[in-house]
């Protein structure tokens, strides 16, 4: 039997050594975790009998990774020995018990108490297999057996051609309907009878001389006699087999009328039907070519589609955990007292926070460009401005490396007829890719021409550590990194940055005279004459609202309620909350709300079904839904659109975005 897996799960390597010497056995294959990240990952790819794991980790706790791996079907049931160097209280040892743990063990470790221990799960875990593959074999031959009889029953009584069992002296003991019909004696007046009856040569010699080892003989070509007298020509199989009744012979006879007919015929024809035959091939093979790439084809789109799913379910699985970080990190800023110092880490977390964010867009735009989902809304757009934009968003980078940034914008024709978040997407990642790839102190130069046939060409250049010429060419590929190990993300960003350029009718190349000598990236886009909107009347000013807004927040993630509950109220926001569909509909009927926040993902049904109930029970008032959701491909927005919501929000919400989303429902409803 193959190696048994032993995951040891310990953040101290040193603790890992000591596990390692005591269950060292060559039935055992230690495996090494020294997280909780890493360990969820073992035990997705690997079968284990058992766990020992520390109790105290340092990204949670050794209960809550235990948790976790109970959560999921396929580790459910792997027995987890914690460690600990502490006096645990009872409850302590409930909270480990209910996790999942079958057993505490104070270290220092016994070796011979874990060997034993040990030992009797990986005697169980052996029993446990052997008795699957045991009620999978039996499940196998009782599943032959029935299927064996099934088939006896189809080809005996519903075959399509004369059955006939003959027993060791040739005589008939069984004969289905098409037997009866074929030479038209009944049941009764065949069984007991010898074949002869039925054969104008009788049988062939050695047929009966069968062993019994169910073989098939190759098929003979007869003469059958009817009970009329006529004569039909069959096509016979047949095979013996062995029961505890004896040795029999079991024939198959067909009707061969129409095919030798068809014989004739064709001996007739046969230089005519030669060309046909010819051409028949040729048509067939397109016609299988043909076939095999439409099924090809639809394979592929409903693998696009699954992965479209997957890739849904794991952005909304990885945002919904970062909303209650970025709350976190507003409430400690909005805290006066918050020391400098640690404004600085909390700016950090804020970055690193939004770039995981980042990298979740990244992924879900590379499905929609490869399933051709990707839409541009083109608009007539200043080019200048949205660099300005790209830039303002990478501020902090630029402060925090200290970079030096110059501006030229040379170009006269700067306006485009294009899609300006995806115009600004890809002046972002480039910009992003040059501060990323400067050190401190470096250098940061935006600039921006035409060429001779009137095209915007813009410039990115950076004073980092170049691009060795060998990487160059294949730097715009998707999960390609021009600096290995050196880089952070999924190398996505300029893959699709190339492809949003080339679907505005653009280009974009990259050029590095080599390691340490900085780079340059240009992207060539076709530029429209300048547009002057038409002037437009004033718009009559809007009534300000005197009462704060009042809030339902339907979430059933606790984090995220409680820390944007408490960001809303500190900004004046009147609130209730609720943390289901039926929770919600009851807060509807007294709360009074101008606003529905809702997840779309609750416990027990879906936010968008929230809203119909929230305008029915306004009786005409106006109210206003924004859904809050971490979907966020075309379809996603599309459902909570139609569901009635005004606003959709992909998580992590930034509490500045929905703050702004909040003030533009706020002028709506008070113009209404």
């Amino acid at each position: 039997m193959a190696s048994i897996n032993i995951l040891l799960v310990d953040d101290d390597l040193k603790n890992l050594m000591v596990l390692e010497t005591i269950l060292d056995a060559p039935d055992y294959r230690l495996i090494k975790a020294t997280s909780a990240e890493e360990t969820l990952r073992v035990l997705m790819e690997q079968d284990c009998a058992a766990i020992v794991m520390d109790v105290k980790m340092p990204d949670m706790s050794g209960i809550e990774l235990a948790q976790l791996i109970k959560q999921r079907k396929k580790t459910q049931h792997i027995p987890i020995l914690f460690l600990t160097a502490h006096y645990y209280e009872d409850r302590h040892v409930v909270l480990g018990y209910h996790a999942g743990a079958v057993d505490y063990i104070t270290k220092p470790v016994h070796p011979a108490v874990l060997r034993s221990k040990i030992s009797v799960f990986v005697d169980l875990f052996r029993k446990t297999a052997e008795l699957a593959r045991l009620n999978a074999a039996m499940e196998a031959e009782i599943l032959d057996r029935e299927k064996a009889e099934e088939r006896w029953r189809l080809v005996v009584e519903a075959a399509p051609h004369a059955k006939i069992v003959l027993d060791s002296d040739g005589r008939m003991v069984l004969v289905n309907s098409r037997t009866e019909s074929l030479f038209g004696y009944t049941r009764g007046e065949l069984l007991g009878e010898p074949l002869q009856k039925l054969l104008t040569g009788g049988l062939p010699s050695g047929w009966l001389e069968l062993d019994g080892a169910s073989e098939i003989q190759p098929s003979r070509e007869l003469t059958g006699l009817r009970k009329a007298g006529s004569t039909v020509p069959l096509e016979a199989v047949f095979g013996s087999f062995q029961s505890t009744d004896g040795h029999f012979l079991l024939m198959s006879l067909a009707d061969i009328t129409r095919r030798k007919q068809a014989e004739a015929a064709l001996l007739a024809s046969n230089n005519e039907l030669a060309v046909k035959n010819a051409e028949l091939l040729r048509s067939a093979d397109e016609r299988s070519r043909r076939i095999v790439a439409e099924a090809a084809r639809a394979e592929a789109e409903a693998a696009n589609l699954a992965k479209d799913r997957f890739l849904a379910m794991l952005s909304h699985e990885l945002r919904t955990p970062l909303s209650p970080v970025l709350h976190a990190v507003a409430l400690m800023e909005e805290d006066h007292e918050c020391p400098p110092e640690s404004r600085e880490l909390l700016e950090t977390i804020r970055r690193n926070v939004q770039l995981e964010a980042r990298l979740i867009d990244d992924l879900l735009d590379l499905a929609r460009i490869r399933n051709g989902k990707l839409q541009l809304n083109p608009e007539n757009v200043d080019a200048h401005d949205l660099i300005r934009r790209a830039l303002e968003i990478c501020q902090p980078d630029i402060r925090r490396q200290s970079l030096d940034v110059r501006l030229e914008f040379v170009a006269t024709r700067c306006r485009l007829t294009a899609d300006p978040a995806r115009i600004q997407q890809i002046f972002w990642n480039l910009i992003s890719n040059a501060i990323k790839y400067s050190g401190v102190g470096g250098s940061l130069t935006l600039v921006t021409s035409n060429d001779d046939k009137g095209r915007l060409l813009v410039q990115i250049a950076d004073s980092g550590i170049g691009i060795d010429p060998e990487r160059l060419g294949g730097i715009f590929d998707a999960f390609e990194q021009a600096h290995g190990t050196r880089s952070t993300g999924l190398g996505l960003g300029l893959a699709i940055s190339r492809i949003l350029t080339e679907m505005h009718g653009g280009t974009i190349e990259a050029r590095s005279e080599g390691s340490g000598r900085g780079s340059v990236f240009t992207v060539l886009l076709p530029a429209t004459e300048v547009v002057v909107p038409p002037p437009t009347q004033a718009s009559p000013a809007v009534p300000a609202r005197t009462a704060p807004l009042r809030i339902l927040l339907v979430e059933d993630h606790a984090d995220t309620a409680a820390s944007l509950s408490r960001l809303l109220r500190n900004r004046g926001y009147q609130l209730d909350t609720a943390a289901s569909v039926a929770e919600a509909k009851t807060v509807m009927e007294t709360s009074g709300s101008d606003v529905l926040l809702s997840d779309i993902g609750l416990p027990d049904g879906q936010g968008l079904e929230l809203m119909a109930p929230f305008l029915a029970g306004a009786n005409g008032r106006p109210v206003a839904g924004i859904a809050l959701s971490g979907y966020g491909m075309l379809e996603d927005v599309r459902r909570s659109r139609d569901a009635g919501f005004a606003h959709h929000l992909t998580k992590p919400i930034d509490i500045s975005q929905l703050e702004n989303t909040l003030n533009t429902i706020a002028q709506e409803l008070a113009s209404q």
